[in-house]
């Protein structure tokens, strides 16, 4: 049985025959669907991801049009591509809809799934999108909220590079690891990730080569351990700088402040996508905070236009107009990994 065709089994004994909307005989990888089949190595994970399956399906089942929208997520966990985003909408839908099954009175109505309005409503508009799509409508209350992955951008796109010279040196018999700042965004490096491939391609020697301070991004020093060992490597975080080097993502999603109606941004931060925050000594906390009066909080008296960081942007609103759109920002600490509580969403909220 293929992985695939695993994952396939799970959720068609849960939702049905004929959920599965993938081709199982492609041999898809992503952490998800690998831990899914290692029950062994990730026991507590699959009880509480099949779960979490089984609490939508109970809290959708009365609303099969919401239920369709939602498989469509369920189906994109089997992605190599989209797979991070679709597990975040499903950890969030989840962990927000908790009142309906505890019998609570914040929400009667689960939440919509995958909503589209006019752009006149947001400021798509003016930034030349179409229409405004955001991920889910409480209408209970009523407010718009769209889910986001806070992931590790940079990590990712060094890894990928790692894979490149595996393939360049045409052996795999090393591990190699960067050092540099956590805070560090992903921009700093995706410009002169071309040219940085080509320096460790060329400057690195085989069997010899252990250590390499990049000329490309000087903030980056390589390590290297051929054969078998132990690679140590060593990295700084700061809250406060990460808050600063990565607060204007909020600001790409402003065709999805809605104009009208409270709408608010939640992010999704899992250890698989994100390893950088920790709750050592208080340190997610203090960069959501930080995070959070960056956005609300900086521009107030900054006469700076949107456009400054938004260059297609036709109107004239400085950025603390903008930010005054968003009704807030929410982060949610997903922790299926190594849970027990198999009854609870295993999410945590700031």
């Amino acid at each position: 049985m293929t992985q695939l065709e695993n994952y396939s089994q799970i959720i068609d004994g849960i939702f049905g025959v004929g959920t599965t909307t993938f081709d199982k005989t492609q041999p898809v990888k992503n952490l998800v669907i690998g831990a899914l089949n290692r029950s062994n190595e990730f026991h507590e994970f699959r009880i509480n991801f099949v779960a979490r399956l089984e609490r939508l399906k109970r809290i959708y089942s009365a609303h099969p049009a919401y239920l369709v929208k939602l498989l469509v997520q369920v189906n994109e966990v089997a992605s190599e591509k989209n797979w991070q985003g679709a597990f975040a909408e499903l950890a969030a839908f989840d962990h927000l809809n908790q009142d309906i099954l505890n019998h609570q009175t914040y929400i009667h109505t689960p939440i919509k799934p995958d909503i589209t309005i006019p752009n006149t409503r947001t400021f798509g508009a003016q930034l030349g999108k179409s229409a405004a799509n955001l991920d889910a409508f409480v209408e209970d209350r009523p407010v718009y909220l769209d889910f986001k992955v806070f992931k590790d951008n940079v990590k990712e796109i060094l890894e990928s590079q790692y894979e490149k010279l595996a393939v360049h040196f045409k052996r795999k018999d090393f591990a190699i690891s960067a050092e540099y700042d956590l805070s560090m965004h992903v921009d700093e490096i995706s410009s002169k990730i071309g040219p940085l491939l080509n320096e460790l391609k060329n400057d690195i020697v085989p069997l010899k080569t252990t250590v390499l301070k990049s000329k490309v991004i000087p903030s980056l020093t390589f390590r290297i351990q051929w054969g078998r060992g132990i690679l140590i490597t060593e990295r700084t975080h700061g809250a406060y700088e990460h808050a600063e080097t990565h607060h204007k993502m909020v600001f790409k999603n402003a065709d999805q402040f809605v104009k009208d109606t409270p709408s608010m941004l939640v992010y999704v931060v899992f250890p698989w996508y994100n390893g950088i925050i920790s709750n050592f000594t208080d340190m997610n906390t203090q960069l959501y905070r930080s995070f959070a009066r960056r956005v609300f909080c900086q521009y107030r008296h900054d006469p700076t236009t949107f456009k400054s960081i938004a260059p297609s942007f036709t109107g004239s609103e400085t950025i603390y107009q903008i930010s005054n759109y968003i009704s807030g920002i929410v982060f949610l600490e997903d922790y299926t990994i190594q849970s027990d509580k198999h009854n609870e969403t295993n999410v945590k909220s700031y």
